[in-house]
């Protein structure tokens, strides 16, 4: 099988048409059309990723993060981008991106956390549904509900060991414990502040996402918590999520073809506690 021809089978599990418009989804890198034996699965593309899925023998990585993003304007070498581009191109290994369409799968970034965190009753924060769905259940987001409240601060201690964070940031006014009880969560996975008034709309008691400003939490002490673990945190287990679909859709196709999940950190960031 084709990598192209693996990629269209691939479509009815995982369809672009999830994802959000202008995101950059679908193939970056195809030096080569060849046949496919194995797939390596990664959060997002570096050197070291690529040599990791070069030793699989992969013909095509199937990352989350787009590599290029906006765009790409030259290729010299000189950045993370331009050699991993260079690195694809010689090692003859193609390159696809899902990123906001395994967001909003109904298996995607934020339910997967959820289910982590113990979250009953998980449905789309934002349903995505009609022709650009696609897929039953599919949206942005999720949230649900445990089946008993707990204090914010427990909160924030089981997103810190669910997610490995080191650190999870969360509003609170300042010189005032953290007692609120919390019962309904929101979440989105990676930088998802955009969602925040949804989360409010829909009864959420907290919300979990990432990358969250400082006017962010003082905004929030307003409304519902934010709570904060990290990027690469708040989207750990999608690695792990993304191979299952892709070992759904080579069952599907009876093809001969391995999957190999990559889950070496690539996270950029690093706290000095």
């Amino acid at each position: 099988m084709l990598i192209k021809e693996f990629i269209d089978a691939l479509d009815e599990e995982l369809p672009l048409t999830l994802a959000m418009r202008d995101d950059p989804v679908g193939l970056q890198v195809l030096a080569a059309e060849r046949e496919l034996g194995t797939i390596a699965v990664a959060y997002e593309v570096d050197e070291a990723t690529i040599a990791r899925a070069a030793e699989a023998g992969a013909e095509l990585i199937i990352a989350f993060h787009p590599l290029i993003y906006p765009s790409l304007e030259r290729i010299t070498g000189r950045s993370r981008v331009e050699r991993s581009v260079i690195d694809l191109i010689d090692r003859r290994i193609g390159l696809y991106i899902v990123h906001t369409a395994f967001d909003a799968h109904p298996e995607g970034t934020s339910v997967l956390l959820g289910r982590a965190l113990g979250l009953e009753d998980l449905r789309p924060l934002v349903p995505q549904g009609g022709p650009q769905g696609g897929l039953p259940g599919a949206g942005m987001g999720a949230i649900g509900e445990f089946a008993h409240a707990l204090e914010l601060h427990d909160l924030a201690k089981r997103v810190r060991e669910i997610c490995g964070a080191q650190a999870v940031r969360i509003s609170s006014p300042a010189g005032q414990p953290v007692e609120l009880l919390v019962r309904s969560v929101a979440i989105v996975g990676g930088s998802g502040m955009s969602f925040y008034d949804q989360a409010v709309s829909a009864g959420a008691d907290a919300f979990i996402t990432a990358d969250v400003r400082y006017h962010g939490f003082h905004a929030a002490n307003d409304r519902i918590p934010a709570l904060d673990p990290g990027h690469a945190e708040s989207e750990v287990f999608v690695v792990r999520g993304l191979a299952l679909l892709v070992e759904r859709a080579v069952r599907k196709l009876d093809a001969p073809i391995r999957v190999v999940p990559l889950e070496d950190s690539t996270n950029p960031v690093h706290l000095i506690v």
